[in-house]
């Protein structure tokens, strides 16, 4: 789990550093806050890095694709606009957030360490959840629960992909 943990973090950390590449242009107002959500998941890459440094745990096969993945999306989704930046976070996030809920209920009791890890980024998770979630009422609805229903049903894949 906390391979696949890290692997999805290595994506989201290339999701808002290309959001953040091309919303220099495309939307200055959101770089500072960009900026922000991507050095909580370059923190969360680093616990869980450490975490399988510490178990002697090579990481996911995924992690460079994850990488590649959130690359290519964070930069598609910045040049169609702030809405859709709002999007993909708030979809990936609910994704993640579930998956977080289900790892944390089962490590709870199996792996005290592995819950400490899952456990202390499930906060920065949620604030880029919510913060997405209320910045969705100003885009195009029929176009964000498209873009929406996809970058999910994508994470959710790249989840399960990762965890067999």
């Amino acid at each position: 789990m906390i391979k696949v943990d890290h692997a999805g973090e290595n994506g989201a950390v290339n999701i808002y550093r290309a959001q953040t590449l091309v919303a220099r242009l495309r939307a200055p107002s959101l770089v500072k806050r960009l900026k922000h959500f991507q050095s909580h998941e370059e923190e969360h890459r680093r616990i869980f890095a450490k975490y399988l440094s510490d178990k002697g745990i090579r990481r996911c096969v995924s992690y460079h694709l994850n990488g590649i993945g959130g690359y290519a999306l964070g930069f598609i989704t910045a040049i169609i606009g702030p809405s859709a930046i709002a999007a993909t976070t708030y979809a990936v996030e609910s994704v993640v957030l579930e998956h977080l809920n289900h790892q944390m209920e089962y490590l709870q009791v199996e792996n005290p360490d592995a819950y400490n890890a899952v456990s202390s980024i499930y906060l920065d998770e949620k604030e880029h959840h919510d913060e997405a979630k209320q910045r969705l009422q100003d885009g195009n609805r029929a176009l964000t629960r498209i873009m929406v229903s996809i970058i999910k049903t994508c994470t959710e894949a790249v989840i399960r992909f990762g965890m067999r």
